[in-house]
């Protein structure tokens, strides 16, 4: 059994028993200096080491750079404790394998949730790497719990984020049974086809953990390089599900959700990105996910922006037919705006 350890390098001793009162069964050991981390670190097996940028003289940057270089401590899930935003940070702690950048002013129960996700999230991927020893029915389990875990990071993030990965997911079923019964793209819409797509829609925004708070949750328009950084998330998206989920045995899951994190921002006239891929280039998966974000994002209100009216909505989507959308898919999803609708409200009742 993997041992239940935590490290954390932390000067403020205070910080360290509020952290230990929402972390029970947990073995908490600490360190306040590089070189002490270091040492620790190297003794024994830790689930996650948990890092606050305020420690006196530490460079975190550098100790995040050592742990990741060396062979017994790279693969150790890190977390980082800041007590305010700086985005160049945050980026660079990203792009070196931390887990998440947990801002301290949050409430303390926020941050140990979001450190308990990791921890949860960690021990998914653990499980997922025995899959050999394990039974197929065993193996469907746990691709179920891993993209439960990974929506759970998502809304861990940004709440909004959250419900819209719920509402979309509903959507998406919609959408795709109103194609069944049209008689629209029968060749690929097999049932393990369906299946996948609403199983693989919670993942389509996964690539926004990695973009920085500053951007995604602004209050404002975003500037021309911070639009270019938010759109890094699709690439992103489809790199971490196919890196994390590559030893799953169902590769249709993993192919369609690499699909719909990656695609999902393409248009049918050429328009989108990340590839500028056009009409049926596009696979239909992102084609079904791109309608159900963008019909989403419309209706809801954001921290840059008030909620649409749903005829508002749907005028724009009925517009944008062979320009951002397959025209088959705007049909569909027209013809069942009724229904749409009341998924809609029913899944935002529920948020509330």
């Amino acid at each position: 059994m993997h041992p239940k350890n935590i490290l954390i390098v932390d000067d403020d001793k205070n910080n360290v028993l509020v952290l230990a009162d929402f972390l029970k069964g947990f073995r908490l050991m600490e360190a306040t200096t590089m070189r002490e981390t270091m040492q620790v670190a190297s003794l024994c097996l830790f689930e996650l080491i948990i890092i606050n940028m305020q420690t006196k003289g530490l460079d975190t940057i550098y100790l995040i750079e050592s742990l990741k270089r060396l062979p017994l401590t790279k693969s150790i899930p890190v977390v980082v404790l800041s007590d305010g935003v700086n985005s160049a940070l945050e980026d660079r702690a990203f792009e070196l394998g931390v887990d998440d950048f947990i801002n301290l002013k949050s409430s303390v129960s926020t941050i140990s949730s979001r450190i308990l996700r990791v921890v949860d999230y960690q021990r998914c991927l653990r499980e997922i790497a025995l899959k050999d020893e394990m039974a197929e029915e065993k193996i469907e389990q746990m691709q179920k719990k891993i993209i439960e875990s990974f929506a759970s990071i998502i809304e861990g993030r940004d709440y909004s984020t959250g419900s819209h990965i719920k509402r979309t997911a509903s959507y998406v079923e919609i959408v795709i049974r109103g194609l069944l019964d049209a008689g629209y793209y029968l060749d690929e819409l097999t049932d393990d086809f369906c299946q996948a797509c609403v199983t693989a829609a919670p993942l389509h925004d996964i690539g926004k953990i990695t973009v920085s708070d500053t951007i995604l949750c602004k209050p404002g328009r975003l500037t021309l390089d911070e639009f270019v950084i938010m759109q890094t998330h699709a690439q992103v998206g489809g790199k971490m599900i196919a890196e994390t989920l590559s030893g799953m045995e169902s590769t249709l899951i993993l192919s369609t959700a690499v699909d719909m994190a990656t695609y999902h921002h393409e248009k049918w006239n050429g328009t989108g990105y990340p590839y500028n891929l056009r009409e049926e280039e596009i696979p239909l998966c992102a084609r079904i996910m791109a309608i159900a974000d963008v019909f989403d994002a419309l209706v809801s209100k954001r921290c840059y922006k008030d909620a649409m009216s749903y005829r508002t909505a749907l005028e724009i989507i009925r517009d944008e037919a062979g320009r951002h959308f397959d025209p088959k898919i705007v049909e569909v999803f027209m013809n069942l705006k009724n229904e749409i609708i009341s998924a809609s409200e029913n899944l935002v009742a529920e948020a509330a």
